[in-house]
């Protein structure tokens, strides 16, 4: 939820930026103005964006390939963007809406292994757009430099008003969070109870929080290239992101156990990962138990319900005593994992010596990939 909702602020904030800097061309704006076309193009863009994330909902499935399916996971956001842009909406929200929807959907919609290879496939592409992000901070730094002639004037020139705005910015957002918590405390005293401040050391660690990152790189190469002081506006995004992240990210743990602070049982999950599975155990033994026997009534899977009887009762038993069994959890797993890695190497030397084909080793070496995962799952 938490994720989402940043997502849409990022969004409607690029779509505000848009207004700005159309502002500060034309040197005109109208509030009026501004608030319909805002009201268009974010609910123009949610909808293009619902109605792509609807059609992935319905082909993905019809696809059959897993190729295919990774392949629409990556296509729809692009189409979603460029559907929205063509129809003058903006497309960042359009992109975020489908982003959602197929976030919410892939769970029934892709099969265990489509989904273990999207997993994979999506952690080296966002690893290698963080890194281009990172890269493009670096190389765009240099030729702003270059502009302005050289590190000194930056330095001389630009580091005052910089800081400056370093400060207020952060200065303004101890402000927003302090005066969010005060008014939900009015709220409170007057008898609206619906939401909880979370009080003054939780609201200097939100405060804390507000490191800056992508978006505001983004935002910045956005500006036009003949737009007045948009060498400044570029400097300043880099000072942003290197205090926020460097010095608030670095410190925001110290600043937690500085303040004391520690997770709120309202925040926790009502289960425990253990008391989730003893409750997905107890279903699919009443499966089991429902289809164990014949029309006649004849037992018919006697091995399959006697194991789900016992994985059921033994589940309930470990999310009472999780730390009890802890320890020897750990040991089994070790062993499982150490019985994975000598089938690996046997397989391997079976290969390597002519005795299996190589169809062979992919469909063998991809039994004992999903058996080491399951078993780091239980194990961690």
């Amino acid at each position: 939820m938490l994720e989402g909702e940043s997502l849409f602020n990022d969004a409607s904030g690029l779509v505000l930026f848009r207004f700005a800097i159309a502002a500060g061309v034309t040197g005109t704006f109208s509030a009026v103005q501004a608030a319909e076309g805002f009201l268009l193009l974010a609910l123009g863009g949610a909808a293009v964006g619902a109605a792509v994330g609807a059609l992935w909902v319905l082909l993905v499935p019809r696809l059959g390939d897993k190729y295919l399916m990774i392949a629409a996971s990556l296509l729809a956001p692009w189409g979603a963007y460029l559907l929205a842009e063509s129809v003058h909406v903006s497309g960042v929200i359009a992109t975020v809406t489908t982003g959602l929807i197929c976030g919410w959907y892939q769970h029934v919609m892709l099969s265990a292994q489509v989904r273990m290879n999207s997993e994979a496939f999506w952690g080296v592409m966002i690893f290698l757009m963080e890194a281009f992000v990172f890269l493009l901070i670096g190389s765009s730094l240099r030729g702003v430099i270059d502009r302005v002639g050289g590190f000194d004037v930056v330095l001389n020139g630009m580091a005052q008003p910089v800081l400056l705005i370093v400060l207020a910015m952060t200065l303004a957002r101890f402000a927003w969070v302090y005066g969010s918590d005060m008014v939900i405390m009015a709220l409170r005293a007057i008898g609206v109870r619906r939401y909880t401040p979370i009080g003054a050391r939780g609201t200097t660690v939100l405060g804390w929080a507000g490191m800056r990152g992508v978006v505001t790189l983004a935002v910045a190469l956005s500006v036009p290239e003949d737009f007045p002081g948009r060498d400044f506006i570029l400097v300043t995004a880099f000072a942003v992101i290197l205090v926020t992240v460097l010095l608030q990210g670095t410190t925001l743990g110290i600043v937690i156990r500085a303040l004391g602070l520690t997770e709120p049982e309202s925040d926790r999950p009502r289960m425990t990962m253990s008391q989730a599975e003893s409750a997905m155990a107890q279903v699919k033994l009443k499966v089991v138990e429902e289809n164990a026997h014949d029309a006649d009534g004849n037992l018919i899977h006697p091995r399959m319900l006697e194991q789900h009887r016992r994985f059921a009762a033994l589940s309930v038993d470990y999310a009472d005593r999780t730390d009890h069994y802890a320890p020897d959890l750990h040991a089994h797993y070790d062993l499982v994992l150490k019985t994975i890695a000598a089938g690996r190497t046997e397989l391997l030397r079976l290969h390597r010596t002519g005795c299996i084909d190589e169809e062979t080793l992919k469909e063998l070496e991809r039994d004992l990939d999903l058996e080491e995962l399951s078993a780091w799952a239980a194990k961690n």
